[in-house]
């Protein structure tokens, strides 16, 4: 099972996984970070973001680099 689906070039993670990268560093809310014109430009690049959250992108081709994500809501139980 996928922790992680992408919709309109965003990855939606589930709550769980990006509270885990939250905990390592990996992750967090777009007003932690310090430059607007980033938050800016993904905001023009990625009209499905929701403009909220980010993480460091996990791939061998540009380890280290943020990338927008979006972070599922919590699931109800019944």
């Amino acid at each position: 099972m996928s922790l992680a689906v992408t919709v309109g070039n965003v990855d939606i993670l589930t709550r769980h996984k990006y509270e885990r990268l939250q905990y390592t560093g990996s992750a967090g809310i777009v007003a932690a970070l310090e430059d607007q014109r980033l938050v800016d430009r993904w905001r023009g690049e990625f009209p499905a973001w929701t403009g909220e959250h980010w993480a460091f992108d996990a791939g061998t081709e540009s380890p280290g680099r943020l990338r927008p994500i979006n972070v599922a809501a919590h699931r109800r139980s019944a």
